[in-house]
């Protein structure tokens, strides 16, 4: 037999291992390549469902949207497919409480905000705290309120140009006022009992019973009646058997307010808001996209002041 010189045999070794280095390279890249198709393609399905989720959810919207649709239409959901189906409501703006609104009269309303913070958890005094620095982050001038904040606490905090001075333009912004820490811990779902974008009175015939409780001073038992009562008969507000109160007066009734305080009640609630709060919901298969949208209306014409998109599961 031919014996092969050693160097030879090492070169062919080399050559070999250097030939299975490669295949595994390949090998790697190719799968690599596979993965990276693999999760592009994945990217895109995903981006073609919410695409297609939100145009349901739009869907939902334009019809929500048509002045002559009522709460509880059934137009309002609709199931278009095995996969593809969209739920809209209607609300009005006033079932929240209008936080600027509260704000500019603060001798009178401002015992709505004191009641409601106390009723989440704080203590009297520190709500009297929050409302006071409230009330200093939106006043145009830096005198103090009571123990409330003006420039030179935010100062000693390293925080120029604040109190902004101004009414609220976000809901966001309260998020910055001095001890407002105290409120987001006792209710992290704040932001659900206010509005920048009502006509500023709480809309008696949507709001819930806790708001009708702080911004009428009344009882939670009377309150609750009202709110039976303007429900109708299956109990589920914003549905056509709905029985709104087609005055305020009527409707303080029903609240007991007691006599003499009828005006100052008054002023802070109605039984309509011209601005709508339209929320629609859009599924396509496992995808869900909401789309929240608050309009203005004048008559017929509607006009949007805020659009809002977020993914929901």
């Amino acid at each position: 037999m031919k014996a092969f010189p050693t160097n030879h045999l090492k070169l062919r070794g080399a050559a070999l291992m250097a030939i299975l280095w490669i295949v595994a390279i390949l090998s790697i890249a190719v799968f690599s390549a596979t993965q990276f198709l693999f999760i592009e393609l994945e990217s895109e399905s995903n981006a073609s469902s919410i695409f297609r989720a939100e145009q349901l959810a739009d869907q939902g919207i334009a019809l929500a949207a048509h002045p002559n649709t009522k709460q509880g239409d059934p137009l309002l959901t609709q199931q278009i497919s095995d996969t593809e189906s969209f739920f809209a409501r209607i609300s009005s703006e006033g079932e929240r409480l209008n936080l600027n609104a509260l704000l500019e009269n603060p001798e009178d309303d401002r015992i709505v905000l004191d009641e409601l913070f106390t009723r989440w958890g704080l203590r009297f005094d520190e709500s009297q705290e929050v409302v006071d620095a409230l009330i200093d982050w939106v006043d145009e001038d830096d005198e103090p309120t009571n123990s409330g904040a003006e420039k030179d606490l935010y100062l000693g905090l390293e925080r120029t140009n604040q109190p902004f001075n101004r009414p609220f333009e976000v809901l966001e912004e309260a998020e910055m006022v001095y001890g407002f820490q105290r409120v987001i811990a006792a209710n992290p779902d704040w932001k659900e009992a206010f509005t920048l974008m009502s006509s500023g009175a709480l809309d008696l015939n949507e709001a819930p019973a806790e708001l009708i409780v702080v911004a009428c001073e009344c009882g939670e038992a009377a309150a609750e009646q009202l709110v039976e009562i303007r429900n109708g008969f299956d109990g589920i507000r914003g549905t056509l058997d709905d029985e709104p109160f087609g005055d305020v007066e009527t409707a303080l009734q029903i609240l007991a307010v007691p006599t003499g305080f009828e005006e100052r009640i008054s002023a802070r609630v109605s039984v309509k808001d011209e601005a709508k709060r339209l929320v629609s919901v859009g599924r396509f298969g496992t995808i869900a996209v909401e789309r929240i949208v608050t309009v203005q209306y004048t008559g017929d014409r509607g006009e949007i002041r805020q659009w809002k998109t977020r993914r929901v599961e």
